[in-house]
């Protein structure tokens, strides 16, 4: 199996799940960090046992990566990804893949184009409780899903918005709690759902008191080809951060998601409780993202023939559609 030399620009929060899972991979070699506040970018350097950079062309130049990944701004993902892709570049990108879906397919164009492989992290989905669920769907043991319930209530502060302050500004972030925190509970929901969107409605709103321009608050409902109608509620006004919710009514059963694992009730009094995700390590980050990085960035390098990062973009565009749904079906909204 090739080893693909690896370089990451970005040294932000997410960052050491990608260093650790680069590191522990038998097919990477990280060679490089970069990040224009060279502090930052030391200290993941060391973390890394690599060199760093403070400028990503420069780094590009000199060490030839097969592939980057990219833990930016939102905004900047697709540009920096295109420029990639054209250099001959594997690209793994943070999500979204960008602000809004015309740029995100521009990234997934350009890869097809120049035979690169690109790959959009969705990590959640490799969490354990979720591929039960969608192996139980799949399999049919409980039945057509009917309705989808999803809530992500959280709290951010001005104090988050001034630690990056991209991500107070839909030009630099896209949105807010939908396309900040929530977007991983999107995504699973319409994955679940297993059809495409046929119609959204949904408010976005600023409910709280923070100086940030972007939404904090989303609620909406989602239909699908299918039939099946998904719910969402989104708001990062609580006093913390509770649980998500994602129920799933099927015809044969209820499954409850909740932190790390799942519980299923059968139609006929049947009950199966599924562990996931629950007490695995965080890889010295933020435990919200979950610890299943490592999980998805092995695929990315497992994958000799490209198909597998290539579906991990297809899928994170449609996710990216339906963010841009929600906006266009919230009036009074201009991002």
């Amino acid at each position: 199996m090739k080893t693909y030399r690896v370089c990451i620009i970005g040294c932000g929060v997410i960052s050491p799940n990608h260093i650790r899972a680069i590191i522990e991979n038998e097919n990477t070699e990280l060679c490089a960090v970069c990040d224009c506040i060279e502090e930052r970018a030391i200290a993941r350097a060391e973390q890394g046992n690599c060199k760093y950079y403070t400028d990503y062309h420069k780094m590009i130049e000199v060490e030839k990566p097969d592939a980057v990944h990219l833990c930016l701004p939102h905004a900047m993902h697709a540009p920096v990804a295109i420029e990639l892709l054209e250099a001959g570049i594997d690209v793994l990108s943070e999500k979204p893949m960008d602000v809004s879906y015309e740029t995100a397919k521009a990234m997934l164009d350009t890869a097809k184009r120049c035979g690169k492989r690109l790959g959009v992290i969705f990590q959640n989905r490799y969490n354990g409780e979720n591929l039960a669920i969608k192996k139980l769907l799949d399999e049919g043991s409980v039945g057509k899903v009917k309705h989808l319930h999803a809530e992500v209530c959280w709290a951010r502060n001005d104090a988050y918005y001034a630690s990056g302050d991209w991500r107070s500004k839909y030009v630099t972030a896209g949105g807010g709690v939908i396309i900040n925190q929530a977007i991983h509970t999107l995504d699973l929901m319409r994955y679940f759902a297993g059809a495409p969107v046929e119609s959204v409605r949904a408010t976005v709103s600023h409910h709280g008191d923070t100086a940030a321009e972007v939404e904090d608050t989303a609620e909406g409902v989602v239909r699908f080809e299918n039939g099946a109608r998904g719910i969402f509620y989104f708001t990062i006004n609580n006093d913390c951060d509770e649980a998500i919710r994602l129920d799933i009514t099927c015809e044969g059963a209820r499954i409850e998601s909740r932190k790390g694992s799942c519980h299923v009730r059968y139609n006929d009094g049947r009950e199966l409780h599924i562990k996931g995700s629950e007490g695995r390590e965080f890889c010295g980050a933020k435990e919200c993202y979950g610890s299943s990085h490592t999980i998805q960035i092995n695929d990315f390098y497992h994958d000799p023939d490209g198909s597998r990062a290539l579906w991990m973009a297809e899928e994170a565009l449609k996710t990216q559609q339906l963010v841009d749904d929600i906006f266009a079906a919230a009036e009074g909204v201009h991002k």
